[in-house]
């Protein structure tokens, strides 16, 4: 009898152990929720005024990336937004098609120093937040002759440029909204003295959060 109860015991200790194995893998993976500044919530949405529509899936999605160039060691497999069915979001970086430089941050909350985003033809490609504005109006393209204007809070702005130019000679400025994401583009030729123009503007969006 004290053998039949030691077996039983025994078997029950196994089956506990497998269950607890078992429990461990199927654990849930981490979610990667957007942040203020860029709030890609799946379900979102952004319209601009040159024809562009921003969309986020409507699940988190599963991701993981390449953590270097010459190492086949990945990232930790998480749920993240999924962004025009080609890019996928941890917070304010963005995965983007290198193997170098797999992650893009787009931004920084506060006034910061230059971080490097990716290299073209051994030329650095940098990024800054330069600026932090309370609001800004935005001109809404005119409707019936009248052209109405759109007020939006808490700003950052970021630019991008190449190191051997400057801060100064960026390609493109980004403004973002707290609570909204990117709401204008502005372009510029860091070869030309001819003044930047406005690639595009939020017209409406939705957060779905």
């Amino acid at each position: 009898m004290t053998k039949f109860l030691k077996n039983i015991t025994l078997f029950f200790i196994i089956v506990f152990t497998l269950n607890l194995s078992n429990c461990k893998k199927d654990d849930p993976l981490t979610v990667v929720k957007p942040k203020e500044y860029f709030p890609a919530f799946p379900g979102s949405y952004w319209y601009y005024t040159n024809g562009e529509v921003s969309t986020v899936s409507k699940e988190y999605v599963a991701h993981s990336y390449p953590l270097s160039v010459s190492s086949t060691e990945y990232s930790e497999e998480k749920l993240v937004p999924f962004i025009d069915n080609k890019y996928y979001l941890y917070e304010y970086n963005i995965t983007q098609n290198s193997m170098k430089y797999p992650l893009k941050q787009l931004l920084l909350e506060t006034l910061s120093k230059k971080w490097i985003v990716n290299e073209v033809d051994g030329q650095k490609i940098y990024r800054q937040t330069t600026e932090k504005l309370d609001s800004i109006y935005l001109k809404m393209p005119a409707v019936n002759g009248k052209i109405d204007s759109v007020k939006y809070k808490d700003i950052i702005v970021v630019v991008e440029y190449m190191d051997t130019l400057g801060v100064n000679r960026w390609n493109t400025k980004e403004f973002y909204s707290k609570n909204i994401g990117l709401i204008r583009v502005d372009v510029n030729n860091p070869y030309d003295v001819s003044d930047a123009v406005i690639l595009k503007q939020l017209t409406h969006y939705h957060i779905n959060n």
